[in-house]
């Protein structure tokens, strides 16, 4: 769940969504590599894994959806509501109060990775539902969370603010591979601790790094995703680090396809479900932001990088030809 510009999507649940509209096969990456369930504790700080522990839900269900085409435009959710900015800064907590934050963060990981989708929903402000789900419905939240997971949740340092939020940092495996570096914010209704918002942070876990650039769009090609090499040694940490340099917003998204494959397969539905790896993603990105995608371990391979936003006519950018292979070597 991260996002660093304006465009308030997020590159988890929201942007897996987005991708979804585009072609149906995307479906299926939705359960791919986000399987693990984590163990659970409770928002009271009992460091013994236990439970998801959250309200009741008031009654209702969840709206009605219309069934999409693959190809078709997507609504932005930045345009239906925009919410609230994050603030950017605080006061370093002190230890009680990350106890709690930590406690609460933890918790809310609990309930998404142990499945109880109405249990993180509960746990959401009104205000982070509009931004992952498009609507103020609670009962929307599981069809934007079916299938993803933190995988090895951890929770870090934590500040304060004078308008009573609690920031406090996260980081996860999104997939398999993608390390995200995250600031919670979380505000208290009763006895809970809330999401209500989140700020992207820079990516750095440990290890070995390999950094490639990776220039989305140009003056000369919007549609265009261009690797600043073509492959790279196998390292331990793997950083894509993607500009956007077009005049549209654009994002960073690789696949492991099937050798051979056409990457067209991800629109139509040519490429069997169960053969394609989603590795990790960033943005949207307006133009002139830079985002890293961090990934950890990622195995040698030959490895699709694409854009799925639609441009200004609905056409997703992938099918305007913004689709490159990169790959990734054996030591020697």
């Amino acid at each position: 769940m991260s996002r660093q510009s304006s465009h308030r999507v997020v590159h988890g649940p929201a942007v897996l969504v987005r991708w979804l509209a585009v072609g149906c096969a995307v479906l299926a990456l939705l359960a791919i590599g986000f399987g693990r369930a984590a163990t659970v504790v409770a928002q009271d700080a009992t460091p013994v894994p236990v439970e998801c522990d959250a309200p009741a839900l008031p009654p209702g269900t969840a709206t009605p959806q219309e069934t999409g085409t693959p190809g078709a435009e997507v609504p932005d959710v930045a345009e239906e509501a925009e919410p609230e900015a994050s603030p950017v800064a605080g006061t370093p907590a002190d230890e009680a109060t990350t106890a709690a934050a930590a406690a609460a963060a933890q918790n809310i990981a609990n309930c998404i990775n142990g499945g109880n989708l109405e249990g993180a929903a509960a746990l959401f402000t009104p205000n982070f539902i509009m931004e992952i789900a498009g609507t103020s419905n609670p009962y929307d939240v599981p069809a934007s969370l079916e299938g993803f997971a933190l995988v090895d949740f951890q929770t870090g340092d934590a500040v304060t603010t004078p308008d009573g939020r609690v920031g406090i940092e996260v980081t996860y495996l999104q997939s398999q591979y993608q390390f995200v570096h995250e600031q919670w914010w979380l505000v208290q209704d009763g006895e809970y601790w809330k999401l209500d918002a989140f700020d992207v942070l820079t990516p750095e876990p440990e290890g070995d790094t390999a950094v490639v650039g990776v220039a989305l769009g140009a003056p000369e090609n919007e549609y265009s995703v261009t690797p600043n090499t073509g492959s790279v040694t196998a390292s331990p940490v793997l950083i894509f680090q993607a500009t956007n340099g077009g005049q549209e917003d654009h994002e960073l998204v690789v696949f492991k396809l099937p050798e051979g494959a056409d990457p067209a397969g991800l629109l139509d539905g040519s490429i069997p479900e169960d053969q394609i790896e989603f590795i990790g993603a960033v943005g949207p990105m307006a133009p002139g932001e830079t985002q890293g995608l961090a990934l950890i371990g990622l195995p040698p391979g030959v490895y699709t990088l694409t854009c799925f936003i639609p441009s200004p006519d609905g056409t997703p950018h992938i099918a305007l030809g913004m689709v490159t292979t990169f790959e990734v070597t054996a030591p020697a």
